[in-house]
This record gives structure tokens, sequence and C-alpha cells, in this order.
């Protein structure tokens, strides 16, 4: 019987219920280095709730992610010395500085020093460091959280809907790094309502709809 080397990411039956309603139903999928796995569909389909058990912000009603063969439920290296994560709405302390936000999420990885400064220009950080997180706009906020993701050095990235609310220069500037990320060996799931942005980054694509995926690309 031929072995089968373990993808980088894969997920195995992944299902959720809130309050006995089925809102996900079992989602399966492998990763390899390099890849991209796009997630369509419209709000409330599901693909938040896929994203969050990727990430273990959920634990899933059944099913597992594995992360280079090794079962990631309840290790708590894996989402912050392997995996970033975007949620598509922001999960920011309102009293820290975006600066503060970002050294404390680093810190928790285990790193120490600034945020790397060719990120802090790609995403325009330079003004924002010194301010509160609840004093900035919404598109300001993304970007504090994209960079928190991205300056930990991470294997897989998980990202819902992260250009929304982004000016086209840091949608751009940020499509740009994907594709470095991805041509380097990650591997990512990106869900958005842009078919060019699926179209770019993705070598596969879920669509989501009322919570039963199927392999397919465009938003709905």
């Amino acid at each position: 019987m031929a072995v089968t080397e373990s993808a980088m990411l894969e997920a195995q039956g992944l299902c959720k219920s809130y309050g006995g309603t089925r809102v996900l139903h079992p989602v399966s999928f492998r990763l390899e280095a390099g890849e991209c796995l796009g997630g369509a569909g419209a709000n409330g389909a599901g693909k938040a709730t896929l994203l969050r058990l990727l990430a273990q912000a959920e634990r899933p009603e059944s099913g597992r992610v594995l992360f280079r063969g090794r079962d990631t439920a309840g290790d708590r290296r894996f989402p912050r010395r392997s995996l970033g994560y975007v949620p598509q709405d922001s999960q920011l302390a309102p009293e820290l500085t975006a600066g503060e936000q970002i050294a404390l999420w680093r810190a928790a990885c285990g790193l120490r020093g600034r945020i790397q400064e060719e990120l802090a220009a790609l995403l325009g950080l330079e003004d924002l460091l010194r301010r509160r997180t609840g004093e900035l706009s919404g598109g300001m906020r993304q970007r504090v959280s994209i960079a928190m993701a991205l300056s930990t050095g991470q294997e897989v990235l998980v990202l819902d809907e992260a250009t929304a609310g982004l000016d086209e220069s840091y949608r751009e500037g940020l499509l740009c790094w994907m594709e470095g990320f991805l041509s380097r060996g990650g591997c990512a799931v990106w869900c958005s309502h842009l078919n060019d942005e699926l179209e770019r980054l993705c070598t596969s694509c879920l669509t989501i709809q009322e919570g039963r995926a199927s392999w397919g690309s465009g938003p709905a």
C-alpha cells in the first residue's frame, strides 16, 4: 500500500452546529506548500465558521485539522507559531495603541523587536503605531490586524475578507505580498467576494452555500 505524504494543512470532515442548527456541513481539503484555497459564498454561508475552526478560534463539532500530519486540537503552539489568522472583524483591544497591540501578539508568538520595516511600509503603519486602536477607522484596524498575522513568519495563513475596507494601494500591496508568500512555500486559505482576488491567488476554490461546500470558483 502506498504511503501518502502529509499535506501542509488538511481539514478532515470539519462541521459545526449552533443551538442544534448545522451551519457547516463536513468540509475536507488538503493544501500543499505553495497552494492557496479560495473560499467564496454569501455572507452567513459558513465561510467565516470554517476559518474559525481552522484557526482554533472555535472547536469543531466533529472532524479535525492537521498541520504536517499532526492533529492541531489542543495544540496552543499551532496558532501562535505556525498559523496567522485575519478574522472578518478585527479583534483589537481599543485601549492599546496599534504598536502595543502588534508587540503584544508578537511576544505571545515568542518574538521580540519591532515589526519588519518592509511590512510596516506595505501597510502604512508608521502613522498608526502610536494611536489607540479604538480611535482608528475600520480600514486602519484591518491593516493592524493584517500586520499581526503577517509579521510572525507563519507557514499557514487564514484570511477572511482581508482586503475589505482597504484602499486600493494597500489591497494591491497585500496581494503582491501574498504571491511572494506562496512562492516561498507558504500555504493559505483566502476568503473573498472578489473574483479577481480568487483567480489571482488561488489554486482551487470552495464555494459555500448554506453551510455546504462544493468545488468551484466565483463569489456568490
